[in-house]
């Protein structure tokens, strides 16, 4: 039970490390018109997939992401240590991280997000990305890379870039799981249908 746990664990973590990499290079796509500055994006889709892994996955999700994190930044940033790198990571992970807990738990939202509303994902999308645009840019001052005085600035510009990407990603994830549960229940009815029809017939015969 404890090794399918872990097995489980480690899952969920390799798979958010691909998904938040993965998107990353595909956002990679909208630099050309999107890109406010290296490490702001005004549409940000990897912050939608960042949202809903760890909606999904928790603490595990969580790890993933630092590691990935940390990862895509060794890509874009020049002349940066390694643990300013991992001060970015800890600031963006765990701004979405406990957003997510906190609200989770406000909003009664279920691990498995079959009650997740239109009013749910704009209200993480925002104190996420709110969240995160404040505190990423308060270590980016910190660690020089964004001076005082534009610190609103870069501050909003981050704040509509994952607002956006989190309402996307989660939009898209909603109606999949909508249509999914839909499929389901007219699977479900039309054997229920099929069963009916098959006593109906059967009872027939024995009358």
């Amino acid at each position: 039970m404890f090794n399918q746990s872990l097995i489980a664990k480690f899952f969920i973590c390799l798979v958010s490390f691909l998904l938040f990499v993965f998107s990353f290079k595909l956002n990679e796509l909208f630099d050309g018109f999107a890109l406010y500055m290296t490490g702001i994006n005004l549409v940000f889709i990897p912050a939608g997939f960042k949202l809903l892994c760890v909606l999904v996955g928790g603490e595990a999700a969580a790890v993933g992401l630092l590691l990935s994190s940390v990862y895509v930044s060794a890509g874009i940033w020049d002349h940066t240590a390694i643990i300013q790198m991992i001060y970015f990571a800890f600031a963006s992970v765990g701004s979405y991280y406990i957003t997510v807990s906190v609200l989770k738990k406000t909003m009664h939202i279920d691990d498995m997000l079959s009650n997740l509303r239109y009013l749910h994902i704009v209200v993480l999308s925002a104190a996420a990305s709110i969240i995160n645009g404040i505190l990423h840019n308060i270590v980016y001052v910190w660690q020089d890379k964004v001076k005082l005085n534009d610190f609103f600035a870069h501050s909003t510009a981050m704040i509509v870039g994952d607002f956006l990407g989190c309402f996307i990603v989660i939009v898209f994830f909603n109606i999949c799981i909508d249509l999914a549960f839909k499929l389901f229940r007219s699977k479900r009815h039309a054997e229920d249908r099929g069963i009916s029809f098959i006593a109906h017939f059967l009872n027939q015969q024995h009358t």
